[in-house]
């Protein structure tokens, strides 16, 4: 009993039934999105790059790492690759897969995969029409205080962030 009832460029709406393992059936309503990546860029030991970007939807200024969506049949490290040069300038010689999340598994497909990016040379950033931000350099200390301190409010950009510290950063 699949009804659509929006059907967009990124995303589309829909409500279904689905069943728990148990058999018990509800009806869901369902966000369907692409996939995405988020990079933790590390252009130089215990510096991170952070984007300043304006997000229209909130109609805020945010900080967050680079991220964007998959396109059909893109790979994640490609992907990753793309929109790190895309929002940042950077290219990585190195990417590392962190870990995978759902962002909002209660009514949204969407997976994110994070990656680490490392070995970075700088270069020119060439953003889409709809995006506005600004590249930052921050050390590592500063961005868990700002973490902390709820500066920094964007979950994926959180996830990734402490992931790194408390499971990858030696």
């Amino acid at each position: 009993m699949i009804a659509y009832v929006f059907r967009g460029r990124r995303i589309s709406a829909k409500v279904d039934e689905r069943a728990f393992p148990s058999g018990k059936r509800t009806e869901v309503e369902i966000v369907e999105c692409p996939n995405a990546v988020v990079i933790l860029p590390i252009p130089e030991r215990n510096n991170i790059v952070l984007l300043r970007q304006y997000r229209p939807v909130i109609e805020k200024w945010i900080y967050e790492l680079p991220a964007g969506s998959l396109n059909p049949g893109e790979n994640p490290e490609d992907s990753v690759l793309r929109e790190l040069k895309e929002e940042t300038g950077y290219r990585a010689k190195k990417v590392t897969k962190m870990f995978d999340m759902y962002m909002a598994p209660g009514y949204s497909t969407e997976i994110i995969h994070s990656y680490l990016a490392e070995d970075l040379t700088a270069g020119e950033a060439r953003l889409e029409e709809d995006e506005e931000l600004t590249v930052e350099i921050l050390p590592l200390k500063v961005v868990v205080k700002m973490i902390k301190n709820n500066v920094i409010c964007d979950a994926k950009t959180i996830a990734s962030i402490l992931y790194y510290v408390n499971n990858v950063k030696a």
